[in-house]
């Protein structure tokens, strides 16, 4: 962390290997401090880990050997160095200014602070370091106290070495849960003055701000209490992209190819499709993929210093500023960290021309903690023309936020056919590589020669490739196929048997295990060996380092 926010905050070198702290990044007085701490043999990483076939994501703990020898500078050792989120928050300097900033601003005598998803403690610190301020300049006699709640354990064992690093132990309670389980006059012995929290994910509301927000002025809070921030507020952008197209409508993607394989045959566009969410992507890396259609409109506002609805809906009517198409919508945030409205932080792209927020852009790096979020439109999209207006409904729940777009007053939404339970959610990701001319053909002709002049009577796809699994079955009319689908399961199965007619086999040929094994044994396979096995390398790409994540047999 810059040395201008850091100031006298030290950090054991388990945080600095938690985020990857660069050299020039530390101010001398750190790297002494630094020096003075012992490298462990053995150092902690935290990291957060996708699992590509299902979406879920968890905290993990990784053991990571070392030598326990420093380099030159006293700094941990570079091959114990990993990424994860917590790494890119820590790292992101005008983040940790903004809070700072508004927290220096909010509290000005000792008081009651609450914490809530307090992390490795940084902001709590800066809290009780802002009444340490107060202290020496009023003379008081009076001392204030941070309570920090943080449900994730192996990060409470971090912060409290972190605290006693600092001589700030006596400063802090620290609860190891959720702060919905926390009661005054059982935990807290009074209701705090001052809300101190960053429970963000790139959509805002995916981390439970809202519930957060509601127990915390319920049961914990005085009331009209100060926080940092003071205000979130959404904006959105209608956008024509054919590469975002692409990343939800594998029909239109496949009508273009040559081969035989029909992921999603006719009359049968959404058997295979995205659920419908908002995604996080770094949009700024497709500016030039995008047309803009619209100019950046503002959608809901929530308040940190009341207590917010479960739900809320509103209705705009929105200025088409270009002829197009409308494939998608962009959204993003501002935070107004303080009362005044003087200190923001955005996660805008870098296109925003608004004073604020192109303020703040230009100053903050490439981070992963935060991204732009894209909602696709249904199907190919809405046309639009100059100076048409177009109807988007915009609705809230407690952990997420959904649009509808209305063309020509007709109302535009899903429109999910059953098929008899048939239908397969996957990641934009999986259906741009399925809908890619080349990647197809690629796998396709690899298959063909692998095939030339052989017979196999049992072929294995050892993944969820259903791409596979149907040009298998039509390049080798006589093998028997076993589909393990490991992730998409008897869902996989029920795709298979809604697709068999349209691509020309009987499923009387495939079977699927639809089980997650180690190893195969002869009763899977009923006693057949296994003339050809097969799988489709595939990385979430969302997550890390390609290969950190390859899925492959």
């Amino acid at each position: 962390m810059a040395s201008r926010l850091s100031k006298s905050l030290k950090f054991t070198p388990l945080l600095f290997h938690l985020t990857r702290f660069t050299h020039s990044s530390l101010c001398k007085s750190d790297r002494r401090a630094l020096r003075s701490l012992s490298i462990e043999s053995a150092q902690r990483v935290f990291q957060l880990k996708v699992d590509p076939l299902t979406g879920n994501s968890e905290w993990v703990v990784i053991e990571e050997e070392g030598d326990g020898k420093a380099d030159g500078d006293g700094l941990p050792p570079k091959d114990l160095l990993s990424s994860t989120s917590y790494l890119d928050m820590l790292n992101d300097s005008w983040r940790n200014r903004a809070f700072r900033e508004a927290i220096e601003k909010t509290v000005k005598k000792p008081c009651h602070v609450l914490d809530i998803g307090a992390g490795t403690g940084l902001l709590s610190m800066m809290a009780a370091r802002a009444m340490d301020s107060c202290d020496a300049q009023q003379n008081a006699g009076s001392r204030g106290i941070v309570s920090a709640c943080e449900s994730y354990l192996p990060m409470v064992k971090l912060m409290r070495k972190v605290l006693r690093i600092n001589g700030m132990e006596t400063k802090f309670q620290l609860f190891s849960r959720c702060s919905d389980e926390l009661k005054v006059g059982v935990d807290l012995a009074t209701r705090a003055d001052i809300l101190v929290s960053e429970i963000l994910d790139s959509e805002l509301l995916g981390e439970g701000l809202i519930p957060s927000l509601q127990h915390a002025h319920d049961m914990l809070l005085v009331k009209n209490p100060l926080t940092v921030p003071y205000r979130a507020i959404t904006y959105c952008q209608l956008v024509e992209s054919e590469f975002l197209l692409k990343q939800h409508d594998l029909h239109n993607s496949e009508s273009k190819v040559s081969d035989r394989v029909h992921l999603v045959p006719s009359g049968m566009e959404t058997v295979v499709h995205v659920k419908p969410q908002q995604y996080a992507m770094h949009c700024d890396a497709l500016s030039n993929e995008i047309k803009l259609l619209s100019e950046p409109f503002e959608v809901f506002s929530f308040d940190f210093w009341r207590r917010p609805e479960s739900r809320g809906e509103t209705e705009l009517k929105i200025i088409a500023i270009n002829d197009g198409t409308v494939h998608a919508i962009v959204s993003w945030w501002v935070l107004q960290l303080d009362y005044e409205g003087t200190i923001f932080y955005s996660t805008a792209p870098q296109w925003i021309k608004s004073p604020i927020v192109s303020s703040i852009s230009q100053k903050q790096s490439w981070c992963d903690h935060w991204k732009q979020c894209v909602w696709f439109a249904t199907g190919q999209g809405i046309s639009v023309a100059r100076d048409e207006q177009v109807l988007l409904r915009a609705v809230h729940d407690e952990m997420s936020i959904s649009y509808r777009l209305t063309d020509k007053s007709l109302l535009s939404k899903p429109k999910y056919h059953n098929f008899c339970g048939s239908q397969l959610l996957l990641s934009p990701e999986r259906i741009a590589v399925y809908g890619d001319t080349n990647w197809r053909l690629s796998f396709s002709t690899a298959l063909q020669n692998a095939l030339q002049g052989k017979t196999c009577s049992l072929c294995i796809v050892a993944d969820d490739s259903i791409f596979m699994t149907i040009l298998i079955a039509q390049l080798s009319t006589t093998s028997h196929i076993i589909s393990i689908f490991p992730g998409i399961r008897e869902k996989g199965a029920r795709y298979l048997q809604a697709v068999a007619n349209a691509n020309g086999f009987s499923m009387d040929r495939v079977k699927v295990l639809g089980k997650r094994k180690t190893c195969l044994t002869m009763d899977d396979t009923d006693q057949r060996k296994v003339g050809m096995l097969v799988s489709e390398p595939f990385y979430y790409g969302n997550d890390g380092l390609p290969w950190q994540n390859l899925r492959f047999w």
